[in-house]
């Protein structure tokens, strides 16, 4: 087979003894009596639980802190969240080449650095006129996104893909489960971290632990991939020298595996990316005006803020499922059961002042976050490989970063021409139905190889 020449092609595996042997470093991983997965699981998990101070469920805490300290509107805030937000997604696809060229060790630990850098500088942040408040906190929220939702999270869940094969939804679903409850959860901890001695204390204690614990778990435990370290996906010891070193690092996937500009060219891969950019839109949006939709439909703040527990024990089977069913059907189809209930969600959700379509909007909502997290961890691997799966990933990750910098502020500008969200969830349900009809489409026609398959 001809070598590839794509501009995505990871370099020359003949790497010196040094780079070799970075994956035995601090410690051999084949030396666990167990396969070293496991604990990629565990560390990855924690590497995604700590992106939560550059997600939206750690920022929104801080909102009013930094309307007060900065002197800025709740608006000018937004606009800065918006124009922040959207900066890094654009730049993500570059992040996720580097950890195909560098390792998500690497990545990781200088994406905890530039977050803890950016949490340090929000610290000491302080009033100022408006524009320089605007440009400021652009160009912090880009940086607090682009290293905490993006790279941290993108190196973290990329590495547990490489880790496994034919676990690898299963893998990868709880992991996010317990990811879910962790995000959960992180408001009311953030919430009483600031209690204990106001909001820049707070940020400092993020930062001084995240360089402390997490650099120091990326640093220990992280690995790029089993290749790296002298194992085999899913199990047992590549063949060593005589003397115990390394022999010349195993390319990682095959040469089957698509570079990132096939995966872009292959409508499978926005079969699966248009719904969960579609729900990263639409769901920060509703999460950000929540409360102002339950003032539209008549129920209180606490009437309203009910429906995210029961959407989580909704969310959670349903992402173990498909977790299970991801690893035996085609990621497209649990993509098309996205599409569909991200509509039923759409029409419903401003209709839960009743019983029944309280019921429907939840189940549908609880269902789009179930197939959210197996279409954004196993799905791309599934279908393109792993050898440029960093490169091919950022560009899913940078379109759901967009779409929740987008969602909000659209939800916002529709309510202010029309008087009502109703109007803003039409408008959003075209792109899920686009993503139906291209996931019909996928399904229908001659099946595709998958990489690394005879």
């Amino acid at each position: 087979m001809t070598p590839r020449t794509d501009v995505d092609a990871r370099p020359d595996d003949s790497a010196s003894l040094a780079e070799r042997e970075t994956g035995l470093w601090p410690f051999d991983p084949s030396r666990f009596p167990f396969y070293y997965g496991w604990v990629i699981v565990v560390v990855g998990t924690i590497g995604m639980i700590a992106s939560v101070p550059g997600q939206t469920a750690g920022v929104s805490v801080f909102t009013d802190h930094l309307t007060d300290g900065t002197g800025l509107s709740r608006l000018q805030l937004s606009i800065a969240y918006l124009i922040g937000t959207g900066t890094s997604g654009f730049v993500l696809p570059r992040g996720g080449r580097a950890v195909d060229r560098y390792g998500a060790r690497v990545m990781a630990l200088a994406a905890v650095v530039g977050l803890a850098a950016t949490l340090l500088g929000f610290s000491v942040v302080g009033p100022m006129n408006t524009v320089v408040g605007m440009i400021v906190m652009s160009v912090g929220f880009g940086c607090l996104r682009f290293s905490g939702q993006g790279m941290l999270t993108l190196s973290s869940r990329t590495m547990i893909s490489q880790w496994f094969d034919r676990r690898r939804g299963v893998v990868t679903s709880f992991s996010n489960a317990f990811m879910s409850f962790a995000f959960a959860a992180s408001p009311a901890f953030l919430l009483w971290l600031i209690d204990l001695d106001g909001f820049r204390t707070a940020w400092r204690l993020m930062a001084a632990v995240l360089v402390v614990v997490m650099g120091a778990i990326i640093v220990v435990f992280f690995r790029e991939s089993p290749e790296a370290s002298g194992l085999v996906i899913d199990g047992g010891i590549a063949e060593r020298e005589a003397n115990g070193a390394m022999r010349a690092k195993a390319p990682v996937g095959t040469d089957r595996d698509l570079t990132r500009g096939q995966a872009l060219r292959d409508p499978r891969f926005w079969a699966v990316t248009l719904p969960v950019a579609a729900l990263s839109s639409t769901g920060t949006a509703l999460t950000f005006h929540i409360v102002d939709i339950g003032a539209e439909i008549g129920l209180t703040d606490d009437e309203i803020v009910r429906i995210f527990l029961p959407i989580a024990f909704v969310s959670v089977p349903v992402t173990l499922i498909n977790g299970w069913l991801i690893d035996k059907v085609t990621p497209v189809l649990i993509a098309l059961v996205m599409c569909a209930a991200q509509l039923l969600m759409y029409f419903t959700v401003t209709y839960i002042d009743t019983t029944w379509t309280a019921v429907l909007a939840i189940g549908a909502w609880g269902t789009s976050q179930g197939c959210f997290a197996p279409l954004t961890s196993a799905a791309v691997p599934r279908l393109f490989g792993r050898r440029h799966l960093g490169a091919i990933s950022g560009v899913q990750m940078s379109a759901m970063v967009i779409g929740s910098a987008i969602g909000p502020a659209l939800f916002a500008l529709v309510k202010s021409l029309a008087g009502s969200y109703e109007a803003a969830l039409w408008i959003s349900a075209v792109v899920p139905a686009a993503a139906l009809a291209l996931s019909v489409y996928c399904l229908i026609r001659p099946p595709l190889p998958v990489p690394g398959d005879a």
